[in-house]
């Protein structure tokens, strides 16, 4: 793994993973049967995440396994530009543009990055893209608002703040004014193109949280 990115070790605050063992086909004791079909609660290991907030000094990120780049450029005055490079064809395209800053969270498979994009002081832009050009874009707060009831606020964010696994992505989502004017963080479980749901956990009042996130 490249030096040049950025690894931060994933706490996994708000959700517990957890194995459900499939005893359908076991030829086992009843005891055994019995105590194969609990639900086991896992303490495993949190994924360690690559990303990256641009601009930045260093100017790339590659991706887990080596096989992609992702690059920062100053188009100009009025926006920057990210660029994904095939490391083993050398072809580069056009991905995603921004204006203020945008942090880039790999998955770790290497096939997904979520682009967490500070498009505004009082709003932001949650994508997750593919490095295959056939796949759509995912618009994650768009996903998370038409399977959710999720409040809203004036200044509303949406922040990516890490992969679970290579579909699996926590999300805070945070703001303050309109239904709640004291402000609101909630934290959700999201599924590349599929289901959505509450973390275990919900943030406290004392995290700070998305108050780190707070572009």
């Amino acid at each position: 793994m490249s030096e040049a990115n950025r690894q931060t070790q994933s706490k996994d605050p708000y959700h517990l993973r957890t194995a459900c063992i499939d005893v359908g086909h076991s030829r086992r004791s009843p005891l055994n049967l019995y105590i194969m079909s609990l639900i086991v609660v896992l303490a495993v290991p949190a994924l360690s995440q690559v990303s990256r907030t641009f601009p930045d000094k260093k100017s790339e990120i590659t991706s887990p396994d080596g096989r992609y780049l992702l690059q920062d450029v100053d188009h100009n005055q009025e926006y920057r530009v990210l660029f994904l490079k095939s490391m083993t064809t050398g072809k580069a395209r056009q991905i995603y543009k921004y204006t203020r800053n945008a942090s880039v969270v790999w998955s770790p498979d290497s096939r997904h990055f979520a682009i967490d994009d500070a498009a505004g002081s009082d709003y932001t832009e949650t994508k997750i893209l593919s490095v295959d050009e056939t796949v759509p874009e995912i618009d994650v707060q768009q996903e998370i608002r038409d399977k959710m009831d999720v409040p809203s606020g004036h200044h509303e964010y949406f922040y990516v703040a890490y992969w679970i696994d290579a579909r699996r992505v926590v999300v805070y989502h945070w703001g303050y004014g309109g239904e709640d004017p004291n402000g609101f963080c909630e934290c959700y479980v999201y599924r590349l193109n599929g289901r959505v749901y509450k973390c275990a956990r919900q943030p406290k009042d004392s995290d700070s949280v998305c108050e780190r996130a707070i572009p």
